[in-house]
């Protein structure tokens, strides 16, 4: 088998709630934080050098999952594959990596989030631990594989300490590491939790800043972006970098959003707002629609609104586990429904398209705009037009080519149930395509 070059196993340091891996998608410990948390004392551990071996030889790794499963599947590209791999600092024979070939880190500093996702898991989010304190997992969880509810979920064993958070002290620590050591650091990712409702995040961006490569340095920080922060003060921070991209996870129209994310809309949209008003274009604010089953019943809802936001692009990704939250899971019951909601959703897309062509003196999406043809057609060139098509076009490819089972239907019928007692709403409250009725979900006619 030919090799597996991957940027995150070559040059890449991914912090998680007690431990580290290599990339945000591997849960296979590769340093337990509290025996080291120094990135110069683990970067070439015994773990990370087996990792990279293993990758350069053909041979997945137990915990690149994801990206086998996308590059198999034929769905797209995996996250292995959006970047070029650098190797001028790599050692085949040892798997050792210089400390100038360090390209990207990823900071968790804890689980804590103002929300509780339905996609999400107790790992990353305080607010899913709160929810399952008033929770004991049944056998039929078990038995149905619920593995959000048995606490499973994002876990390389049900013994592993989440709970492990990374303090300021330690964070600054961690990136004065960075500064010193690290010469070539091109990119750093904050995800969480919830980044802007913790504490660590802006005295460590500002620290950050100190570092060398700072004015070169790509940031792109992770935020449902719906918590109270100092939008000027996170503006002022950011303009000391070369680039930076927000990616807001968002995953639902305003019909959906409350039950899915347990946010507030209209205070989305503020925020968004006051923060475009003080960045004077310093940053790229992107969409994040995290596709899973949920997502498919209200898609021209999610989609149509995201382009009355004020935002660069749609990032529409795919829910690949639990196989319970997999959007290829609609089809096997609402095949034709679901085809169909995509289709008129992208012709509901054309039309915002050719409305801003028409009335383009007028319009705010200016920025991004170029008259020109693109690759899905006679489309005017805005990059949240075109990347609604692109988005819409690879989740519809991807559920055409992967199969899910009666089993993973079932699954997913309980965990509607189980969930809506547990976060106490209610699923026929919110979505209106569809409606769960008897234990199951039907068509709305």
């Amino acid at each position: 088998m030919s090799s597996l070059p991957c940027y995150y196993a070559i040059g890449g340091i991914n912090f998680k709630n007690g431990f580290v891996t290599s990339c945000p998608t591997q849960h296979e410990k590769m340093e337990i934080l509290d025996d080291s948390y120094l990135p110069s004392e683990f970067f070439n551990n015994q773990q990370f050098r087996n990792h990279r071996k293993l990758l350069m030889s053909g041979t997945w790794c137990k915990g690149c999952n994801m990206c086998e499963h996308v590059e198999v599947a034929n769905a797209g590209q995996s996250m292995r594959q959006e970047y070029d791999v650098d190797l001028q600092y790599y050692n085949h024979e040892t798997g050792e990596t210089a400390f100038e070939g360090l390209k990207t880190v990823e900071m968790r500093f804890s689980n804590s989030c103002n929300m509780a996702c339905l996609h999400c898991s107790s790992v990353f989010s305080s607010g899913w631990m709160s929810k399952l304190k008033r929770y004991t997992p049944t056998e039929e969880d078990h038995n149905l594989e619920l593995h959000q509810l048995t606490g499973h979920m994002h876990r390389s064993s049900i013994d592993d300490d989440y709970s492990m958070s990374i303090s300021t002290e330690r964070a600054l620590e961690i990136v004065d590491d960075l500064n010193t050591n690290f010469p070539n650091l091109e990119r750093v990712d904050f995800a969480g939790g919830e980044v802007l409702y913790q504490k660590q995040f802006f005295p460590t961006l500002e620290k950050l800043s100190e570092h060398p490569n700072a004015s070169n340095m790509k940031i792109i920080f992770h935020s449902n972006f719906n918590a109270d922060f100092d939008a000027v003060e996170l503006s002022m921070l950011l303009q000391r970098f070369g680039d930076v991209n927000i990616q807001m996870s968002i995953d639902a129209g305003p019909r959906l959003y409350p039950y899915f994310r347990q946010g507030n809309w209209k205070k989305l949209k503020q925020n968004i707002a006051y923060f475009k008003s003080v960045d004077n274009n310093h940053c790229e604010m992107n969409v994040v629609y995290t596709t899973g089953t949920y997502q498919l019943m209200e898609i021209k809802d999610a989609f149509l609104n995201f382009l009355e936001l004020d935002i660069d692009y749609i990032d529409a990704s795919i829910v690949y586990t639990p196989a319970y939250l997999n959007p290829s899971l609609m089809m096997l019951k609402h095949r034709s429904h679901v085809l169909n909601d995509i289709e008129d959703t992208r012709n509901e897309v054309l039309k915002i398209a050719k409305a801003r062509r028409e009335n383009i003196d007028t319009t705010k999406h200016l920025k991004s705009y170029q008259p020109t043809p693109t690759s899905v057609g006679d489309v005017p060139f805005w990059s949240d037009i075109v990347s609604a098509f692109k988005g819409l076009e690879a989740i519809r490819k991807y559920i055409l080519n992967t199969t899910s089972t009666e089993a993973e239907w079932k699954s997913f019928m309980k965990y509607i149930e189980k969930t809506d007692k547990i976060w106490k709403h209610n699923f026929n409250d919110h979505i209106k395509t569809y409606q769960y009725v008897n234990g199951e979900v039907i068509r709305n006619v």
